[in-house]
Formats: structure tokens, sequence, C-alpha cells
């Protein structure tokens, strides 16, 4: 895909002011960023693309292997199609590694990267990470026959998403049959797992402060910081480490507010910090 392609997949597109992108996470779909939309509206036009690889998603071509570095090449290639060649980006797990990918390539203004994959230092923790991916993908088609009858109970969509998040009774059904129809879509998850197995986690690289900020999230069960987050500030060098108080990995439902909150903290930030740099340079 190139400049002049058309975009591809679903996606969304809202409110208005300087761009700013969310990705979200493996075997997800934009849908999980709708409990902040309207609070990130009041500041920004926002892009949610369906990640390359994902269902309603940019295809990955044929024969092609899929790796973070496939999907980024795709992830920008969609971006520019949609006429955004530089913008902020936010993104949750592998939407964060992604994040940091596009600021490793100069393609984001600034990144909040929300529990980011990517920072397991070991063969150990990468395995522990993919492994309870590999039993989730497996058992879906069973999970999804056996309790399709039963979504509407909140207390059964808690227990469902209880590793992603603290509150998985506010995601609504039909959203969680969303998610799970999706994560089994999926299909290209196991050849993905495989190839982060081989290539490894984020490579080091360095970024300009104030605009990368890494936002780990305090109750995440998938990743927590303590085996994962702790060691990322120093892989991606002038990172500013905060946290997201009593949220689960996907913390969108979680806190809502917060998420916001955390993500135009960055963008104000990166904005005062280029218009500093802007006046600085016409003097």
């Amino acid at each position: 895909m190139d400049s002049s392609s058309s975009p591809v997949g679903d996606a969304y597109e809202g409110g208005s002011g300087p761009t700013l992108v969310l990705l979200h996470g493996l075997g997800g779909t934009w849908h999980v960023w709708k409990p902040v939309l309207a609070l990130l509206e009041r500041r920004h036009r926002v892009i949610a693309p369906t990640l390359p690889g994902h269902p309603g998603g940019p295809p990955i071509p044929d024969g092609v292997t899929p790796t973070v570095d496939v999907l980024a090449d795709l992830l920008i290639a969609d971006l520019k199609a949609r006429g955004i060649t530089g913008a902020h980006v936010a993104g949750n797990s592998l939407g964060g590694w992604l994040a940091l990918e596009l600021a490793r390539r100069g393609v984001a203004d600034s990144v909040t990267a929300l529990s980011p994959a990517g920072g397991w230092q070991t063969q150990q923790d990468y395995d522990a990470i993919a492994r309870s991916f590999r039993i989730v993908y497996a058992l879906l088609p069973l999970l999804i026959f056996v309790f399709s009858l039963f979504m509407a109970f909140g207390f059964i969509r808690r227990a469902l998403n209880k590793q992603a998040m603290e509150h998985g009774d506010r995601v609504p059904a039909s959203e969680s049959q969303r998610a799970m129809r999706s994560m089994r879509d999926t299909t290209m998850l196991p050849s993905l797992l495989d190839s982060m197995k081989n290539a490894g986690g984020i490579q080091p690289f360095k970024v300009d402060p104030p605009l990368v900020r890494i936002a780990w999230c305090e109750r995440d069960k998938v990743i927590p910081y303590s085996r994962y987050g702790a060691a990322l500030t120093t892989v991606v060098r002038g990172a500013e480490a905060v946290k997201v108080t009593g949220c689960g990995h996907v913390p969108m439902y979680d806190d809502p507010q917060q998420v916001a909150d955390v993500i135009t903290a960055t963008t104000t930030r990166a904005e005062q910090h280029m218009a500093a740099w802007t006046d600085g340079a016409l003097r």
C-alpha cells in the first residue's frame, strides 16, 4: 500500500483539533476505545483504526509473515492513505508497542503507551505472556458457544474479563461478544506470537522528552509492571513513566476519565514543547 491508496478497514473518526490516533491491543478492534472517544474529541480529531491483520483491518499480504515491523509498516501506510503523516498516538498493549514504533520512525508527534507489550527481558517472561494468549485463543470457540446466552449478566462479563480489567461488567454485552469474536477471528495471532518469540521485544532507542510517556496500569494482570514495565524506560530512553491507578490491563472501561486525562496530558505537554521550540527558532 502506498500513500495514494485508499484507507482500508473498519475505523472511527470524530472530533476536531490536533490529530490523535488510537491503537488497540492484540485481537481487538477500534471499538475498545468507545468509552474515551467523546472525552478525547473535546481536544482532538480522533482516528481509531482497526490494526492490520485484525478483523476489519488491513490484511497481511499473502506470503508475508506477520511481525510487529510488518504491522507498523502497514499501519503507517494506512495512516498515510487517511492523510496522516504525523499525529499524536496513544496505544494499549500491542497498540502501545506499535505507538512506540511510530515514535522510533518519526511518525508520532507524541506517544502515550498504556501498558505496552514488548517489554520482556527473558524468554521465560515472553513465554508467560504468550502462553496465556494461546490458551485464550484456543478456548474462544468454546467460550463463545457456552457463554453467548449468558452475556447479558454483568457477573458473567466481569468473570470473562477479569484478567484484562477490573470492571468487566461495564462492557456492554454486545461489545463483549464483539471482542470475543474479534480475538477468535484474528487468525494471524499464533504466527505473530511466534515471530515475537524469534525477534524479541522492543529494541532500545532514544526519544525526546516530554514527547513519550509510558503509562502502566496499576492492576495489570496480563503484563504486570513489576515484571515487564520497570525496564522499559531504560529501553526507551527519555520516556517518562506514569501510573494509571486502579485499572487493569485494558483501562478504558475501568476509568475512562483518567485514561483520557493521561493521554491529553501527554498531547498538551507535547504541543507546549513544540510551541516553545518554534517560538525559540523564530527569534
